[in-house]
């Protein structure tokens, strides 16, 4: 019997077998658009150290919805791109180092002893 002739018996082998295969080529068609953009999704610890972070504050950037990511079956992702141009847009937005420093000096100044 050849391997292409499917009979009922040999139905959900073939079918696992299938789903298998659609699997990796799922698999291949994304790493394929990945490369060809020049992107490419990373892990948390990837992207930590990307960023030159801790994972906790990059956990904190997540919570607080202020970095670009993808949730995937409880798992985080981060596109390479997504990342870059989320970096571009934090210098042209004064991004809050300042008012946070002003805000520390001015509690220092206003001497709130809480």
């Amino acid at each position: 019997m050849e391997q292409n002739q499917i009979n009922f018996e040999s139905l959900p082998k073939a079918v696992a077998s299938l789903f298998e295969e659609v699997k990796q080529i799922k698999s291949l068609i994304l790493e394929s658009v990945a490369t060809d953009t020049g992107d490419r999704l990373m892990t948390i610890q990837e992207t930590a150290e990307f960023l030159h972070v801790k994972k906790q504050t990059l956990y904190a950037y997540v919570s607080k919805g202020v970095i670009p990511h993808h949730k995937r079956a409880g798992r985080l992702y981060f596109s390479k791109n997504d990342l870059i141009q989320w970096i571009k847009k934090g210098n042209k937005r004064s991004f809050d180092v300042e008012e946070e420093a002003k805000k520390i000096i001015s509690k220092r100044k206003g001497g709130s002893h809480g």
